[in-house]
């Protein structure tokens, strides 16, 4: 008798194959992996840096675009001049002016049409330079980063050095402690249980910008005398 082409199949019995990104007891992450090529300020290979909510990049060099395309961001008619657009950037976050310069040229508006923007802007309070700094160093503290890594990614922002040295030693954080806290929720309480453990949790506070001395603290070498080096 002819078998029935549509008869319901068996389940199979095979173990399924590991995912992408499934990892075994004990064997790294993807993530860990990278890590080791990594320094304070640089973004590792596959991950975004610091956000930012209207998809414009901050950076000077960045290629300006909005879509998956490629393509260079158009003007609407509610935003048909620089400061139209420049009060909607504005309201999705804090802005250094040299972000808000490269946003607004991205959009092809004329370069002297933009600086008298940001220099209104200014002088009208909507743009602050301070502001920014507060905002951007209390939100990543509060995500674990450390004082090299809120340096590097300030400076790379176009902030003044000896403003930047201000408003990190105003900074009320134990440095030291926090680099502690940051490891032990990545890795647990316990201290490595050798060497290539701690070369690897060492890596990683090194990637989110604490000083060596912070990072030997972290470990429990020495009493905590807080965090100075910034």
């Amino acid at each position: 008798m002819q078998r029935n082409q549509w008869s319901r199949r068996k389940p199979s019995t095979k173990p399924e194959k590991a995912g992408f990104g499934d990892t075994q007891p004990g064997e790294a992450t993807l993530g860990e992996t990278l890590l080791e090529d990594t320094h304070p300020g640089q973004a590792l290979r596959g991950e975004a840096p610091p956000e930012d909510a209207d998809g414009v990049p901050p950076l000077r060099g960045a290629a300006p675009s909005d879509d998956a395309g490629g393509r260079r961001p158009k003007r609407s008619r509610a935003a048909s001049s620089p400061r139209n657009s420049a009060v909607d950037i504005l309201a999705r976050r804090e802005h250094s002016v040299l972000e808000l310069r490269e946003k607004l040229l991205a959009r092809e508006f004329p370069p002297d049409e933009v600086e008298q923007t940001l220099s209104a802007l200014i002088a009208d309070g909507l743009l602050s330079e301070q502001r920014f700094i507060d905002s951007f160093l209390a939100s990543y503290t509060r995500r674990g980063h450390g004082p090299l890594w809120l340096r590097a990614e300030l400076q790379r922002r176009g902030i003044d050095a000896a403003q930047l040295s201000v408003a990190l030693a105003g900074q009320e954080v134990d440095w030291a402690f926090q680099a502690q806290a940051v490891r032990e929720k990545r890795f647990g309480p316990n201290q490595p249980a050798d060497y290539k453990d701690r070369a690897r949790q060492s890596r990683f506070l090194q990637y989110r910008g604490f000083s060596s001395e912070q990072i030997r603290q972290a470990f429990g070498d020495e009493a905590f005398g807080g965090g100075e080096d910034n």
